[in-house]
């Protein structure tokens, strides 16, 4: 009865010591899978951080250098966007300039764009919001990538958002996720979830806005291409933006896999000034040495054992109970020892090869069965690199296992098994009846040789780009200060080798003045709290000499929003600040000429105005006296005066009139350039009309047709063009006298090219008065607006002289200009031109 109580003690204990064990190595191979998820998860975080920051990092450099340029066009975009075909920017489809441009001024924009080289740019705006986002320069970076020029921003309210955030920060900003309006027609298999970053542009000098710089990313693309390494042994990721309080999925990755997944984690990347989220599902026993079945195996065991111990246990117990008390304890420790040395190799990342005296391997844990597979046991090293496709670290000399395996004591080397690149570590076992074999660690490195070789990379197309800006010296700070790059063009400007510069404050390049004053840290200060500043000084060379210049120095922060240093550029503008002060010297001397110049005119006009009443006053006395006198000769002795006498009289009298016609037309002609003009609204129309009721006694009951046509406004003086139009009209009145019916024409001419070619003519308004007169040849046109210059005979056509020059120097002094087309007998038409009141001017033909 006591063997019996005995073994089903026994049974029942190594039941319980099993359960509980396999229990407990349950247990450990979740901790270990979530410990393997966790290290997965960090890497895919890493990845998605570190590629994202390469973006904003592009979009801060081709923002930089298109601020440093005086003028953004087509040209010069993509001049400072071809680095970006250089670099490895997943799901890149485009580089874009992107400028506000208010409703009203949209026609203005694209005419302005197309001039700048945006060959066929058409502006579509999308609404009738007070101001647009148009896309006015792109830069392809995918083959599939559609034309988005001339598309209007404000119809995706992610970007509009994105806009007016990168706008007021003066960071770079990022949009939620949304279907790209060029994207609208791709099949629905092929359409994807795209995000805008965008970086403000504005004037080094004025500080005004320019534009956005704007780089477009399709998100499953850039996902699918960041994780390709990090989520393969994850079953689904899904990468999440947040908009309107609420995570939207933008791309996803999701494999199919025989058992459920029970491991979750969610990460939170930062980018630029947005947030995403990586939600991260997959099952244990995708894991890489997560999962080796050890708790089963450890029940199974377990029972086994339990099974064994009883049978002894009842073989035993009656003849051998201290043996039975050894057995037991024996049994106990090494089931310990085991479950220790099979939980440690079972969980462990890296891979334990076990190989025996003869070089052959002996045993291998899961993670080394992972990266070399199970061919390799039992096989001599030298079938190694047959069965592996082992080659040395340069990835092309076949690697030679039997030399690792002969190494004394330890050994260390880089080999590249199945593309993998892998780091072992073998040490050999030393018994005392002999050799003992070895023990090979390996460890999967290739994660993180591709990481370096990405960051070397990275570094040597930034360096390429600081030399390869010639006009600019541009180089990396510190967050201290300290000059951490340097490039060749900064030492053509500035005179100091590389070697010279690395680790010192950039304060070393201030003037001693400036440094003692504390400029540098306060620049940086400024460019630390606000994100970029402008720079113009002088500076110090290292030959002593110093030279002025005009840059920026902008923040570079890392995803936390942490200063990572400062990104420096400067031009060397001497030669224009020299120029600068040479034009303000020459204003300056140009202003006091003019001032000179302007005294000596006003002293000049207040001579010849009392030299003009003088004249007037001297000579309209004797004319005066002459006509009064022959008036008085007339009245009072007309009667004994015989018809040639009163005849004589008379022409005495009309001569002295005409003189003092001529006097005033003088006098009017000579004040015209001195008195003060007006600048209103001229209703022209309504000018003619005046100028036709005062024509009334002219005309007369003759037969006279006046036809007005549409009249645009004009821009001057109402009085000096109510003289215009009346000695035109009055004389097509006079001229078309011996002719009946008589023909007027007022109308407006629509500018030819011949016409727009003559100076003065282009833009304003051509008007014209057209008679069937009398007419004049067009050899002697040079003459009609001089004064005192006639083509008709006094006797025939009455008239001064100064009526056509007077008329001249009106139109002269508006800006505009006059002619004639006419031939003998055939009337005359006179063309003059006005600037033209801008919300009138009509298109109609003359």
């Amino acid at each position: 009865m006591g063997v019996r109580l005995q073994v089903l003690g026994v049974v029942l204990l190594g039941l319980l010591v099993s359960g509980g064990a396999g229990l407990l190595m349950h247990r450990v191979e979740l901790d270990n899978a979530g410990q393997t998820l966790d290290r997965r998860v960090a890497a895919a975080q890493e990845a998605v951080a570190s590629t994202a920051q390469r973006y904003v990092d592009a979009v801060q450099l081709v923002a930089g250098g298109l601020e440093a340029l005086p003028k953004i066009d087509a040209t010069s975009f993509t001049s400072a966007t071809a680095p970006l075909g250089r670099l490895w920017l997943p799901g890149a489809a485009s580089a874009d300039f992107v400028v506000a441009v208010q409703h009203s001024d949209v026609q203005a924009a694209q005419d302005d764009w197309r001039a700048r080289g945006a060959v066929g740019l058409t502006l579509r705006p999308a609404t009738d919001a007070g101001r647009h986002y148009f896309t006015v320069l792109q830069r392809n970076l995918a083959q599939d990538t559609s034309d988005g020029v001339g598309q209007d921003l404000t119809t995706a309210p992610e970007a509009a958002r994105a806009l007016e955030r990168a706008l007021r920060i003066g960071l770079p900003a990022i949009s939620g996720p949304y279907l790209l309006p060029r994207d609208a027609d791709l099949p629905e298999q092929e359409r994807q979830h795209s995000v805008v970053l965008l970086q403000r542009v504005v004037d080094q000098v004025t500080g005004e806005l320019r534009g956005f710089v704007e780089l477009t990313v399709r998100m499953q693309a850039f996902f699918t291409d960041t994780m390709l390494q990090p989520s393969r042994e994850l079953v689904d990721v899904t990468l999440s933006a947040i908009e309107d309080n609420a995570w939207v999925p933008m791309a996803r990755i999701s494999r199919q896999h025989v058992g459920g997944p029970d491991l979750r984690r969610s990460v939170i990347v930062q980018v630029a000034d947005q947030q995403w989220r990586l939600m991260v599902v997959t099952d244990s026993e995708a894991l890489m040495g997560a999962e080796s079945h050890l708790d089963a195996g450890m029940v199974f065991s377990g029972l086994a054992l339990t099974v064994v111990t009883a049978v002894l246990v009842y073989t035993l117990a009656t003849s051998r109970r201290r043996a039975e008390d050894r057995v037991a304890q024996a049994t106990a420790d090494l089931r310990h020892q085991a479950t220790l040395l099979s939980a440690v190799m079972n969980t462990i990342g890296d891979g334990v090869v076990l190989i025996g005296p003869d070089g052959a391997a002996m045993w291998l844990n899961p993670s080394a069965r992972e990266l070399l597979g199970d061919d390799v046991e039992r096989q001599p090293p030298a079938e190694w690199a047959r069965l592996l496709d082992a080659y040395e670290s340069d990835g092309v000399t076949p690697f030679r296992f039997e030399d690792l395996v002969q190494r004394p004591l330890e050994a260390q080397a880089e080999i590249i098994v199945r593309g993998r690149r892998l780091d072992v570590r073998l040490r050999r076992l030393v018994h005392q009846d002999g050799d003992g074999g070895a023990v090979a660690v390996l460890r999967d490195v290739t994660d993180l040789h591709d990481a370096d070789e990405k960051v070397r990379a990275s570094e040597e197309l930034l360096q390429l780009l600081l030399d390869g800006a010639r006009d600019y010296a541009i180089y990396m700070l510190d967050p201290d200060g300290a000059v951490m790059s340097w490039s060749a063009n900064a030492e053509r400007l500035k005179g100091y080798r590389e070697d010279e510069v690395i680790g010192r404050s950039y304060a070393m390049f201030f003037t001693p003045e400036e440094a003692a004053e504390g400029v540098p840290q306060h620049i940086l200060a400024q460019a630390a709290e606000y994100g970029r500043v402008e720079i113009d000084g002088p500076r110090v060379r290292h030959n002593g000499s110093r030279f002025w210049v005009h840059g920026t120095l902008t923040a570079v922060r890392g995803p936390d929003g942490s200063i990572r240093g400062f990104v420096k550029v400067g031009q060397d503008v001497t030669e224009r600040k020299t120029a600068e002060r040479a034009v303000e010297r020459l204003n300056a001397e140009l202003e006091l000429r003019v001032a000179e110049r302007t005294a000596d005119l006003r002293e000049a006009n207040a001579e010849l105005e009392s030299f003009s009443y003088s004249v007037s006053h001297d000579l309209r006395a004797p004319l005066r006296a002459v006509d009064g006198f022959a008036k008085m000769l007339a009245l009072d002795h007309g009667d004994a005066l015989d018809e040639q006498g009163r005849r004589y009289l008379s022409r005495i009298r009309a001569g002295a009139q005409q003189m003092g016609e001529l006097i005033d037309g003088l006098l009017a002609f000579s004040r015209l350039q001195r008195q003060e003009m007006a600048s209103l609204r001229v209703h022209l129309d309504q000018l003619v009309a005046d100028v036709w009721d005062e024509l009334s006694v002219e005309r007369g009951d003759r037969d006279i047709v006046l036809t007005v046509g549409d009249l645009p406004d004009a821009q001057g003086d109402p009085r000096l063009i109510r003289h215009v139009v009346a000695n035109l009209v009055g004389n097509a009145v006079k001229y078309t006298r011996a002719v009946s019916p008589a023909r007027i024409e007022v109308g407006h001419k629509v500018t030819t090219e011949a016409d727009a070619a003559m100076p003065g003519v282009g833009g304003d308004a051509v008007y014209y008065v057209r008679d069937n007169g009398a007419g004049f040849d067009m050899r002697y046109a040079d003459k009609l607006f001089k004064v005192f210059q006639r083509l008709h005979r006094a006797e025939d056509y009455e008239g001064t002289g100064i009526g056509l020059a007077l008329t001249h120097r009106i139109v002269v002094r508006h800006g505009g200009q006059i002619w004639a087309d006419a031939a003998p007998g055939e009337g005359a038409t006179f063309y003059f031109t006005l600037p033209a009141y801008a919300d009138t001017l009509l298109e109609v033909g003359g």
